[in-house]
């Protein structure tokens, strides 16, 4: 269930997996909770909204990984084959906005250990 805080003016202020004080049933196709979702406050479907978000999330869960390689909770080499293939894909892409003095790319918090190298 979903649940909203509104204000005097009706309008919601908060939203919660749990009720809380002064908060009541909501739908998530309600054009309030929409539009309190919405980052920049145009009407978005529910699909549209998780589509929208799924970039965002995306980059979250690929910090994640690193975060989880880089304190050794677990290894690059245990993820499947698939995943790496992707995250390099993804980490060279996005080295390509950063390069250093020599126009070469800059990885910085690679997800490769010490011991590997990138060719450029």
């Amino acid at each position: 269930m979903l649940y909203a805080v509104r204000n005097e003016q009706g309008q919601i202020t908060s939203l919660s997996a749990l009720p809380v004080e002064n908060s009541t049933v909501a739908d998530i196709t309600d054009p309030d909770v929409i539009s309190f979702l919405s980052s920049n406050n145009d009407t978005e479907s529910p699909q549209e909204l998780l589509e929208k978000s799924d970039l965002e999330v995306s980059r979250i869960i690929e910090d994640l990984i690193d975060l989880l390689i880089s304190k050794q909770t677990i290894l690059f080499t245990d993820l499947p084959e698939a995943a790496q293939q992707k995250l390099l894909t993804r980490k060279l892409a996005r080295s390509a906005y950063h390069v250093d003095e020599n126009d070469k790319p800059v990885i910085e918090n690679s997800i490769l250990g010490d011991d590997d190298t990138i060719l450029f």
